[in-house]
């Protein structure tokens, strides 16, 4: 149930950028999406292209739904992202830096209550 919690939670708090997430939240959210991209990836590469009067796995094909997939996770990822800094007391802009994000997102975040919630 925690998985679907964390689903919902990420969708409920679409353009929420201030409080926390946990790493549960984060993770489950990015599996969750990775796999439906990898899943909508499939559907343009093996069906929708025919439709649209292309080859199946060809070169330059239109990807639709992956394309449209990627726009609809933007937002809620990156909210997560500066929940997930949030967590660690640390501001949202720092998600925009590579190697301490990659730290904040499998670290353990502060325990007890901090300055973002």
């Amino acid at each position: 149930m925690a998985f679907f919690n964390s689903l919902f939670s990420a969708l409920v708090n679409y353009f929420n950028f201030s409080g926390r997430a946990n790493r549960r939240q984060f993770w489950f959210w990015a599996g969750f999406a990775a796999l439906m991209w990898l899943a909508m990836l499939y559907l343009d590469l093996t069906i929708i292209t025919e439709y649209l009067g292309f080859m199946p796995m060809e070169d330059g094909a239109p990807r639709p739904l992956s394309q449209l997939w990627l726009a609809f996770v933007v937002v809620p990822t990156a909210s997560l992202l500066v929940r997930r800094v949030h967590d660690h007391d640390e501001p949202g802009w720092k998600a925009l830096f590579v190697l301490p994000l990659s730290y904040y997102l499998v670290a353990k975040g502060t325990n007890g209550p901090n300055r973002f919630g």
